[in-house]
């Protein structure tokens, strides 16, 4: 350990430590959640061992202690993230820098450089949440570093915790009209948030197969998909099938895309009116995208394939908004190929035999009607299976144990075995996988599909009709269909089952689901308006400004920075210089001498007016007296240190005691 000796210009204030320690947890502090245990050790240690520096108790550490913590974080770093040099990575980097320059802030150059390291980490929380709270609590944040760097300007001497904090308000408050502006008008950018964390991360949501539990296992999850606001009102709740994979090959377990056809979309023929909406989809490092069974076209950046399903250029790895026009009644190609029917008739060679010949029986009780055979099946389920969450595990031969033992499946159980039998018929079949329903919010108008809406049906193709929608869940359990996933599962143990504390679970009625309900809204319109407001800003523009031209556009922008600018400008020319406090109380005491007929000259020097007033009033000049010989002590000596301006503003308190008295 060792003493640090510091300037009096360079020193800083008690006040502007603890302020430098406080801004430094408020910008760490949202991200806790993710950063690995021992930065929060290391951020924990530094700042409790900067408390014991301010309060005296420790020295500051010797340059050989502070290069061993760089060497071992450095070492920390590399283990952690294995040299993967992604963004989490430098954020983890920039915050153990800001836990180790805690530990060498001797003067304002260091407290310089840690508030300014402070803000970059404060604009990396944007990368991992940017929700409306976020934003309000990084304001909050954002001010109190303001305020830090505030308080490392101010005089060593003064321990004022408030005043910086008031002066930072002052500071911003007149930026925010600008930015208003720059935000409305400025042309767009990729935000912050737009960019890839981690390549490595884990896709959520559906995925290209299907196998038994795959489904059900995505009612654990409470973890949002997308939302969808229409033009009018929305569809009833049967209609609600949001379309997102077709599968059309089966291995005996497992559905899978299969391979597509290399001509273009089915033929769709609309029968009766079309919804347009918006759907605002949340990351899902997946490719698809999501619509209201059936889409007519696809969005920008996006293709439409030959089953109708939309499929993105990239990945979704972040938030986006896209317009759609749906078809809720259709015929869809009404005619197969000799290929594509061989290609959704396709069975393994063996497996399930069982389910083989009850489908054969059924058939030719039937005559090969396709419509009594769909029939059978429906009612098939609906005598005596069981609609759960929480099925039991399927063997090799999943379709035989699911329709004779089991008897009990979640959605994708009941569409498997479904378009099994009727392939095993000869029948043209596929399963669609997508979501169904949604959660209403009266607020705002719209809907919001989560992970646990997930959900999987039937297309099988009837000569004549085209592909016809088929869900063997409504055999089961009508009220799926009718009902939201949250209403009808929340009785069951494996709903949430991976977020027991969700507002959702414990959040069901009354005045706290309102709530609930309108935080959700106005977190919608936040996403919407701000954080994807680039997807508005050019008809916004188009409608403020009539035709966008580059005139317009450098007299939009200039005329409210001119008039923020001017008005700043003002208050500033307004405002009183800031002053010396020392100065401050010395002109205070002046005045209280003034009163009693002794007036300093602008060239008088305070020891020569203290003489002059000697010769009028001993007694006045013997309370002046120390005043003026710390003045010039501190004006005049060699050495002026904190030391000697404490010992002028202690003469300058108690003349001012004495001359009250």
């Amino acid at each position: 350990m060792k003493q640090v000796s510091v300037k009096p210009v360079d020193k800083l204030s008690r006040s502007a430590v603890l302020w430098q320690l406080i801004a430094c947890v408020a910008v760490v502090l949202p991200n806790v959640v993710w950063l690995p245990a021992w930065v929060l050790l290391l951020g924990a240690g530094c700042i409790a061992a900067r408390v014991m520096i301010h309060t005296g108790r420790w020295s500051f550490p010797h340059w050989s202690l502070r290069l061993l913590l760089v060497v071992a974080a450095a070492a920390g770093l590399l283990v952690s993230f294995n040299r993967d040099a992604s963004l989490n990575a430098m954020v983890a980097l920039l915050t153990v820098g800001l836990a180790l320059k805690l530990l060498e802030i001797y003067r304002r150059r260091d407290a310089l450089v840690l508030l300014y390291v402070a803000l970059f980490v404060a604009a990396t929380v944007f990368l991992f949440e940017q929700s409306l709270l976020m934003a309000v609590y990084m304001c909050v944040a954002v001010l109190a570093v303001i305020a830090a760097l505030v308080s490392v300007w101010q005089d060593p001497l003064r321990e004022e915790m408030l005043r910086p904090l008031k002066l930072a308000s002052r500071m911003l408050l007149p930026a925010l009209p600008l930015m208003l502006v720059l935000f409305f008008l400025f042309p767009r950018i990729g935000p912050l948030w737009s960019v890839e964390l981690d390549r490595s991360a884990a896709r959520t949501g559906l995925s290209d197969s299907m196998a038994p539990g795959d489904i059900s296992r995505l009612t654990r999850s409470d973890e949002l998909a997308f939302r969808a606001v229409f033009e009018g009102e929305p569809p009833a709740p049967s209609l609600r099938y949001w379309r997102v994979l077709v599968l059309s090959a089966f291995d005996g377990r497992s559905w899978t895309v299969g391979s597509s056809s290399a001509r273009g979309a089915e033929v769709l023929d609309v029968q009766g009116e079309t919804l347009t909406y918006e759907i605002v989809q949340e990351p899902s490092r997946q490719r698809w995208l999501y619509a209201l069974d059936v889409p007519l076209a696809a969005p920008p950046q996006a293709q439409l394939t030959m089953p109708r399903t939309l499929v993105s250029a990239n990945e979704v790895s972040q938030r986006i908004q896209y317009s759609l026009t749906s078809a809720p009644a259709y015929q869809l190609a009404t005619q197969l190929s000799q290929a594509e029917r061989r290609a959704y008739t396709q069975l393994p060679s063996r497996g399930n035999p069982r389910s083989r010949e009850l489908v054969s029986t059924w058939l030719n009780e039937s005559q090969g009607d396709v419509v009594t055979l769909i029939d059978q099946i429906l009612a098939y389920f609906h005598a005596s299976f069981v609609y759960t969450l929480e099925p039991m595990a399927l063997g090799e031969h999943s379709v035989d144990e699911f329709l004779f033992d089991t008897r009990q499946g979640f959605c994708e159980h009941f569409a498997s075995a479904t378009a099994f039998m009727l392939r095993a018929a000869d029948i043209p079949a596929r399963v669609v996988t997508g979501y169904q329903g949604g959660e209403w919010n009266t607020t705002q108008r719209y809907l919001t599909l989560r992970q646990y809406d997930a959900h999987a049906w039937v297309e099988v193709w009837i000569e004549g009709q085209g592909w016809q929608r088929l869900d063997p869940t409504a055999a089961v359990a009508p009220e799926r269909i009718e009902m939201s996933a949250d209403q009808l599962f929340s009785g069951q143990a494996g709903f949430l089952a991976d977020s027991p504390l969700s507002a959702r679970r414990l959040i069901r009625q009354g005045w706290l689901l309102q709530a609930r309900m309108r935080y959700d809204a106005l977190n919608f319109a936040w996403q919407r308006w701000v954080l994807n407001y680039h997807h508005q800003q050019q008809n916004l523009l188009q409608d403020w400004l009539g035709g966008i031209t580059p005139w317009k556009m450098v007299l939009a922008l200039l005329v409210p920075g001119a008039l923020v600018l001017g008005w700043l400008a003002w208050r500033l020319l307004r405002w009183p210089q800031p002053q010396d406090p020392l100065q401050r109380h010395l002109q205070r005491l002046l005045q209280r001498v003034a009163r009693q007929g002794f007036q300093r000259q602008p060239d008088e020097t305070l020891n020569r007016f203290v003489a002059r007033v000697a010769a009028h009033s001993p007694a006045l000049a013997e309370i002046l007296q120390p005043v003026a010989e710390a003045y010039e002590q501190l004006h005049y000596a060699p050495s002026t240190d904190a030391q000697a301006r404490q010992r002028l503003l202690a003469a300058m308190r108690q003349a001012e005691t004495r001359l009250k008295s």
